[in-house]
């Protein structure tokens, strides 16, 4: 032979039955019949075939063929065995031929190739394994799963079967318990957001020495701020969402571990530049990965920010919502019918994150569920005749429009002037299968009106500021 080994050929071959073919060839080099190793499905079979080999010289191998055909689908396996043997023997005497040296060291090599593919399916230490440990098996303990020894350093008897099975029923008991608590506890919260609704009603806190109010409100049971001009928060005000406009600065309070926890929203109401800045010489330190700052600016409208102290400063966490952001604008006059009530179409769309504005509906439609701002400024005339208006924000629940927001308001007497009116809060949209909103405007004039021609002084701007 003197090349068995030459191109690394795998001893070893694979067949499917299909009920017909009764040979099977192969092509790596064997010492005699006895070499091989038939299986069929995984089970080794030593009878019902019958193996011719090729002599080397010819390009060695051979055929195996059964007596039966291997019916359709059986996995047919080839495989060379060497058993340790000698081939040839030499006695003292006697001179070794080149050819019987040629055959025993062709033997070793496939056996140690043979070896050696074998080891590739063992488990064995990688390379990187530097501790000292050993692979040695424990006594055999009947039910016992192998586990590695507290050091690390060799394996041991681990845990029986009816013990695994034994900790993971308990573990599953463990986790049913806590997905009962968990929902016990949604049940209480919910019990409780009821009550509150039914008993409880909103909340209201007056200040008179500082002249502040603070309020529930009614759908996010969460302390709404409106801050218009500069304030300074209390920790008692905790979980605010604080709404700032006309340029007013939010003053936090110092940091100190008795404030650790505390936390606000806050958000650009309006539009003009707002900030927030620390007592005591505290930075705010971005988790986007800005600079410490001592002046956290707001300049645009529906920037919002969570502000959240950990004991030793400020952490502000920029709110960045992909959406939807809607702004809307009339450019041109629209006609108010004379007493009447009538839905306000919007003939600029200046920003629209997501196409949600519905001009069928002259509103905003398909809003993901949320909490969103809402701003609405709307110019109109003033006249000789002073007139009752009302603002309605209306909201869609899948079946019907309904009044949600209403701002009212009494136009003033007079000519060459205009009256805006304005309606600004924080609406909810639930997950309903068509949610949206639209603006309504009612009159008590028995004329006429309009909505004044203007580039800026009528608009709809709806943002979302949470979920």
């Amino acid at each position: 032979m003197g090349a068995v080994f030459a191109n690394q050929i795998r001893a070893t071959i694979a067949f499917v039955g299909d009920g017909a073919r009764d040979k099977f060839p192969f092509d790596f080099d064997v010492f005699d019949a006895g070499d091989l190793r038939i299986t069929i499905n995984g089970n080794e079979i030593e009878t019902g075939f019958h193996i011719a080999l090729t002599p080397s010289d010819e390009g060695g191998g051979g055929v195996v063929r059964f007596e039966y055909p291997p019916e359709t689908g059986a996995r047919i396996t080839i495989a060379r065995q060497l058993h340790l043997r000698r081939l040839s023997a030499f006695d003292a005497m006697s001179i070794p031929r080149g050819d019987a040296l040629e055959r025993d060291l062709d033997f070793m090599t496939a056996a140690l190739g043979d070896v050696d593919h074998a080891l590739t399916g063992t488990l064995r230490f990688g390379p990187d394994q530097d501790a000292p440990a050993s692979a040695e098996l424990p006594v055999i303990t009947p039910g016992r799963a192998l586990i590695w020894n507290a050091a690390g350093t060799g394996l041991a008897n681990g845990p029986s079967g009816a013990e695994i099975t034994q900790a993971s029923t308990k573990a599953a008991q463990a986790q049913d318990a806590a997905n009962r608590a968990e929902a016990a506890e949604s049940r209480s919260e919910t019990a409780a957001a009821s009550f509150e609704r039914s008993n409880a009603s909103a909340m209201l806190d007056l200040d008179f020495r500082s002249g502040d109010v603070l309020a529930w409100e009614d759908e996010r049971r969460m302390p709404v701020i409106d801050a218009p001009v500069s304030r300074i928060m209390d920790i008692r005000e905790t979980g605010s969402l604080v709404r700032l406009s006309s340029g007013s600065q939010l003053t936090l309070p110092v940091a100190s571990l008795a404030r650790n926890g505390v936390r606000y929203r806050v958000f650009n109401g309006d539009g003009t530049m707002v900030d927030i800045t620390t007592a005591a010489g505290n930075v705010i330190r971005p988790t986007n990965g800005g600079a410490e700052v001592t002046v956290y600016p707001l300049p645009t409208r529906g920037d919002m920010v969570d502000l959240i102290c950990d004991g030793t400063r400020w952490f502000a966490a920029p709110i960045h919502e992909t959406g939807p952001v809607v702004k809307l604008l009339r450019t041109a006059s629209q006609s108010i019918p004379a007493g009447g009530a009538f839905l306000v179409e919007w003939d600029q769309v200046i920003e629209d994150s997501h196409g949600l504005y519905d001009s069928g509906v002259h509103g905003v439609t398909g809003l993901p569920p949320g909490f969103y701002n809402i701003d609405i400024g709307v110019r109109l005339p003033i006249t000789d005749q002073s007139v009752f208006t009302t603002l309605s924000l209306e909201r869609f629940d899948g079946t019907d429009w309904s009044s949600h927001l209403q701002a009212n308001d009494i136009t003033a007497t007079g000519s060459g002037a205009a009256h805006s009116l304005r309606l600004n809060g924080i609406a909810r949209i639930g997950a309903t299968p068509g949610t949206g909103l639209r603006l309504r405007i009612v009159h008590s004039d028995t004329q006429t009106r309009e909505i004044a021609a203007s580039d800026l002084l009528t608009w709809c701007h709806i943002h979302r500021i949470g979920g």
